[in-house]
C-alpha cells in the first residue's frame, strides 16, 4: 500500500517520530490541549471557547479573534498563563510522535485532555490551498495535489499524516482525546462549547454559552480581525465556495486517501471529494474557515 512513495514517508515519519513531543513537553504546563488540523476553523472556535470561561470566571475576553491578542485563554502552550484563576489551554497543530502512542499503551505516560478538531480533508486542504497559495508559493492545484511525501510543509499527505497519528493515539487515550468535528460545530456550537469545555474539567452555565454565541458569527469575527496581524481567518464565503476540484484531482485525492488513510474519524467515505461541508450550518454566517 505505500511502496509507491515508502521512502518519502519514511523519511517524514523519522523526523516526526524523533522530534515530534509538543504533548510530553508542555504537558505539565497546561490545563489541556487544542489541537486541530490546518483549515479546520481553529480561530472561530478558539474565540467563541474563550468567550465563554471569560464570561465564567468574570474576566476580559480577547480583543481580537485573530493574532497574539486572540490566546489570553487558548494560545501557544509556551505562552505564560495570562490569568492565575483561568485554565491555560495549548493550542497547536501538532502531529504527535508515534512513540507517544506506544509509550502510552504501556502505561509509561499520561496526557491532559485533548481536544482534536478536524474537518473533512478534502475541505480543509482545498481551503488551505485556497488561503496560501500565493503567500506559499503553493503554485497550480493539480501540482500542489500529486506532490510527493515531504518532511516539511503542508499538504495532502500532511492531513493524512496528521489524521492517521491521531487516530492511533486516540485508540490508546480513548477517554482523553476528545474529538470534535468542524462540521458538527457549525450545526450545534453550543452543545460543542459546552461540551469542549466540560472536557477540560470546567462546567458551563447558559449565560457563558450565550456568550460564546454571540461571538459565533462570521461578521463578528471579522469585525474583531487584529488590524496588525494580517491574517484572513474568515474569508468570505462565496469567493471559497467558487474553488472546486477538477476531475483528475479528484483521482488522486481519492486514490491517496484510499490507500493510506486508516483513521477517518468517523466521516464515512471520505475519498469523496465534494469541497462542501458535510452539511449546511445553522446561520450562514456562522462557519469559519
Amino acid at each position: 500500500m505505500r511502496d509507491e512513495y515508502g521512502l518519502a514517508l519514511l523519511a517524514a515519519d523519522v523526523r516526526d517520530d524523533l522530534s515530534r513531543f509538543h504533548l510530553l513537553h508542555y504537558g505539565s504546563r497546561v490545563d489541556g490541549f487544542l489541537v486541530s488540523g490546518h483549515n479546520s476553523g481553529t480561530h472561530w472556535l478558539r474565540f467563541m471557547l474563550s468567550a465563554a470561561i471569560a464570561h465564567k470566571l468574570s474576566l476580559p475576553p480577547p480583543a481580537y479573534s485573530s493574532g497574539p491578542h486572540s490566546d489570553v485563554y487558548i494560545g501557544h502552550a509556551r505562552h505564560r498563563r495570562r490569568f492565575p484563576q483561568a485554565p491555560k489551554i495549548g493550542s497547536s497543530h501538532h502531529m504527535p510522535s508515534r512513540l507517544i502512542a506506544w509509550l502510552g499503551a504501556r502505561n509509561l505516560i499520561a496526557l491532559p485532555p485533548v481536544v482534536l478538531l478536524v474537518r473533512r480533508i478534502p475541505d480543509s486542504l482545498l481551503s488551505y490551498f485556497f488561503k496560501w497559495q500565493d503567500a506559499k508559493a503553493l503554485g497550480p492545484l493539480d501540482e500542489y495535489l500529486a506532490r510527493e511525501p515531504r518532511a516539511q510543509g503542508v499538504d495532502l499527505w500532511w492531513f493524512i499524516r496528521f489524521f492517521n497519528r491521531w487516530g492511533a493515539l486516540k485508540r490508546v487515550f480513548p477517554d482523553r482525546v476528545l474529538v470534535v468535528r468542524y462540521e458538527d460545530v457549525e450545526r450545534d456550537p453550543q452543545t460543542w462549547v459546552r461540551r469542549i469545555w466540560a472536557h477540560w474539567g470546567e462546567d458551563l452555565c447558559d449565560t457563558d454559552l450565550a456568550a460564546a454565541m454571540a461571538v459565533s458569527s462570521r461578521s463578528v469575527m471579522q469585525a474583531n480581525l487584529d488590524p496588525e496581524y494580517g491574517e484572513d481567518i474568515a474569508p468570505e464565503r462565496a469567493t471559497r465556495e467558487a474553488a472546486q476540484y477538477a476531475e483528475p484531482d479528484r483521482a488522486v485525492l481519492e486514490r491517496r486517501l484510499a490507500q493510506h488513510l486508516r483513521h477517518a474519524f468517523g466521516y464515512g467515505d471520505i475519498r469523496e471529494t465534494d469541497p462542501r461541508v458535510l452539511s449546511q450550518p445553522r446561520d450562514r454566517e456562522q462557519a469559519v474557515a
